[in-house]
């Protein structure tokens, strides 16, 4: 049964079902879920940061390869965790966790027609830098939440294919540049991937506004007052992303954000031609992460 002939409550008991079985056997790993819970603690050091890191070994080898890295322009090696979480901060350690543990998702290359599972990690990612961004310069204080929000924004695509993947073909394969992807969804599954996202992302236990983003990054106007800024970030950072062909599914079909929403991040047209052509190198010095 196509989404088009399901009744609503029929739509959304597949949804709670969908929602229910990905809440039982899966989550983001331990480690990442511990670094959230720990950085987000206004009594937390970066000795305690440390000891959670340090006990794996690859996210404490991509910590010190970050801090490591030329964007940081660092005369003498940095060598010590302690000092590489000092460096960095709670911030930038919390979301290359957050980062890796999703990365390990997309380490099969599948792809279903236009889309492929290495190009919606890049989207994922490159949305997450371009947010950032976006956020810092038009002076939002909590820009730093930018970059987790942009990260998960389509964290309901991610879940789509890999725990409803016979249906996530079908929309995959029903995927055009004159349809939106979310409305595309809703044709077939009779839902679409933010209310699958942010109905996950909410069990999870993850951040109101990290929730909200997931649910209305497509319309931002229906986000609570105080976190509707990041979500607007993060919608002109996905618009600016695919205007580059950095998709989500590997069509450009995504509507562009309304006037509101640049008028609200104080972006005219200048600004928002210079964060076009500034995004380029962001994305340049976050390649490590995309890259997998």
């Amino acid at each position: 049964m196509s989404g088009s002939t399901m009744t609503l409550s029929e739509q959304m008991a597949a949804l709670e079902r969908l929602v229910k079985r990905i809440d039982e056997v899966s989550s983001l790993p331990d480690i990442a879920m511990r670094v959230i819970e720990v950085a987000n603690s206004p009594d937390t050091s970066v000795a305690d940061l440390r000891v959670i890191v340090e006990s794996d070994p690859s996210l404490a080898a991509r910590i010190l390869r970050t801090s490591n890295s030329s964007a940081y322009g660092l005369r003498s090696k940095v060598d010590s965790i302690h000092r590489a979480i000092a460096l960095l901060g709670f911030s930038t350690v919390k979301d290359i966790a957050v980062t890796a543990s999703i990365a390990q998702i997309f380490r099969d290359t599948t792809s279903i027609g236009p889309y492929q599972r290495a190009g919606l990690w890049k989207h994922l990612v490159c949305v997450a830098v371009a947010a950032r961004m976006i956020a810092s310069r038009s002076g939002l204080q909590q820009f730093d939440e930018a970059y987790m929000c942009g990260l998960l924004h389509d964290i309901g695509i991610v879940l789509l294919d890999q725990h409803n993947h016979a249906q996530f073909k079908k929309v995959a394969e029903s995927i055009t540049s004159d349809e939106p992807t979310f409305e595309t969804e809703r044709r077939v599954l009779g839902f679409d991937h933010t209310q699958l996202g942010s109905e996950v992302a909410a069990k999870w236990g993850f951040p109101d506004s990290v929730v909200q983003t997931i649910r209305h990054h497509h319309q931002c106007e229906r986000c609570e007052e105080s976190i509707r800024p990041i979500a607007q970030a993060v919608e002109v950072g996905n618009f600016l992303c695919t205007k580059k062909n950095i998709t989500a599914m590997g069509v450009a079909s995504l509507p562009a954000p309304a006037g509101e929403t640049f008028a609200a991040l104080s972006i005219g047209r200048n600004e928002l031609k210079i964060l076009f052509q500034d995004l380029d190198e962001e994305l340049e010095k976050s390649r490590d992460l995309y890259e997998l």
